[in-house]
């Protein structure tokens, strides 16, 4: 126990300095892991902006959409004939359809969105 105090007091500036190397090492590495992590969050929230932003993008083009057809209902009323009616019953069919699509991908960007908030 004496040979540990004597050589503390006979060393104590060099052991003052090795102590603040040793802390500021310390210091070091946790701020570099503080870094990554903050690099690693970033990069997360991009990808849930870019996947919000999408999906609103997909939202917005869909309600302009939903408001150009009632203008083009509210248009001249013409008079059609039965195969005029039969190939506009085809065009609304395949319309259906593609919403379909549309929706079940919207649908898919969403559930990916919220999939990527939550965890």
């Amino acid at each position: 126990m004496e040979e540990l105090i004597r050589f503390c007091q006979r060393y104590q500036g060099l052991l003052k300095e090795a102590a603040f190397v040793l802390m500021g090492l310390l210091i070091l590495l946790l701020l570099a892991r503080i870094l990554r992590q903050i690099k690693r969050l970033n990069r997360s929230l991009g990808d849930i902006i870019g996947n919000v932003q999408a999906y609103f993008d997909v939202i917005l083009s869909d309600e302009e959409e939903e408001e150009t057809e009632p203008e083009a209902v509210q248009g001249p009323v013409q008079i059609h004939k039965s195969e005029e009616t039969r190939e506009d019953n085809r065009e609304k069919r395949e319309l259906t359809a593609e919403q379909e699509k549309k929706k079940a991908e919207d649908e898919k960007l969403f559930n990916a969105v919220l999939q990527e908030y939550f965890s």
